[in-house]
């Protein structure tokens, strides 16, 4: 309130604007998310995106490269359930009707085990064929994510045919585990990604809440279609996932851009944006002690993948998380500083370097 824009500024200032030494957060109470996990064909998850965003408080795309199939996990407050989401209906006391999570609601279907029959067939099969022992109960102690790291290191971590074996047993995992759960919101907010690994994130508007436009959609269709014509080693998953805009200036899903931006406008205060994050998984140490896996691995990564990312988002106003921005080598850095200034505008930009001039000591 009495700082303004430069508080805005200093929300995500890059390290540029001092160091705040103290922050006051505002928290809500702890609470139990109702989570549904689904698979949809692509074509369903295309038609069905924007009902789940106006049902739904957290939505989060998993797809899964060279396969028809997309994780579907949505989250909501226990005692906030859609009436048209999961659950049992139930009457609220007061003439009308809610949603609850009973225990037959969260029982799954499978079990563990035969969630992750698909996983571990795999992983037996490599390791008999390549003729390495790990001991069966190692085996059945392990979770999806430890699976599917062990999986792919026992292959050629560049080789397509070996990603697209993963991936299909990565989706019939899926396929097992789709049900609800419930658990407080801390351990549902997240996501088993396993080992080490390489992720760029990406972000770019798609319309308002009210209004979602296509862009979310054909991104993720032109982003596969490169992806699976070129044959690229690309593990799953590839996450999307939906946020509100952010009205400080630098972050990638800022709606302070451009001359006609007006703090109180509809686009502002609505504003949509999908966050979009590939992955390449890299071998464990004592799998790779050389180290010259690892470095083809991030050579392909930063080369290949990521470059590929930024071709298809060039029409759609895409900005890297700054935590994620990988210049590969031989790409000009100017090219890359100036896709970053053509999103935020000279406007921002200017802004942020006069406050720069003001609290920064090395400026």
């Amino acid at each position: 309130k009495t700082h303004g824009e430069l508080f805005r500024l200093a929300r995500l200032g890059l390290g540029g604007l001092g160091i705040l030494s103290e922050v006051t957060l505002k928290v809500v109470p702890a609470h139990n998310l109702l989570e549904q996990t689904i698979v949809l064909t692509r074509d369903e998850a295309k038609n069905q995106l924007n009902i789940l965003l106006k049902r739904h408080k957290h939505v989060r795309y998993m797809w899964i490269p060279y396969e028809d199939a997309v994780v579907v996990v949505t989250n909501d407050d226990e005692n906030d359930l859609p009436l048209l989401g999961p659950g049992t209906e139930v009457t609220d006391g007061n003439g009308g009707k809610k949603k609850i999570a009973s225990v037959d609601d969260v029982t799954p279907k499978f079990s563990r085990n035969e969630q992750l029959a698909p996983l571990r067939n795999m992983l037996r099969n490599l390791l008999k064929a390549k003729e390495i022992s790990i001991e069966e109960e190692i085996i059945e102690g392990m979770g999806f994510g430890d699976l599917r790291d062990l999986i792919l290191a026992h292959g050629n971590m560049l080789d397509p045919d070996h990603i697209k074996k993963c991936n299909k047993a990565e989706k019939d995992f899926w396929m097992n585990a789709q049900g609800l759960d419930l658990a407080p919101s801390e351990k549902k907010l997240n996501f088993d990604c396993g080992g080490q690994q390489w992720v760029y994130e990406v972000c770019f508007p798609v319309g308002t809440y009210g209004m979602p436009n296509e862009k979310s959609m054909s991104f993720m269709e032109e982003l596969l279609k490169e992806i699976e014509s070129n044959n690229v080693p690309a593990p799953a998953p590839i996450e999307q996932r939906w946020t509100s805009g952010s009205k400080s200036p630098l972050s990638p899903a800022s709606v302070i851009t451009g001359k006609d931006y007006c703090e109180s406008s509809y686009e502002a205060n609505n504003a949509l944006f999908s966050w979009v994050g590939v992955i390449m998984y890299l071998p464990s140490e004592d799998l790779d002690p050389t180290g010259y896996r690892r470095d083809f691995i991030t050579e392909s990564f930063k080369d290949q993948y990521c470059k590929l990312v930024r071709k298809v988002g060039s029409k759609y106003g895409l900005m890297c998380h700054w935590a994620k921005l990988e210049i590969p080598n031989g790409e000009d850095e100017e090219v890359i500083a100036q896709s970053v200034r053509d999103r935020f505008g000279p406007r921002v930009c200017e802004v942020y370097n006069k406050a720069r001039d003001m609290y920064d000591p090395k400026r």
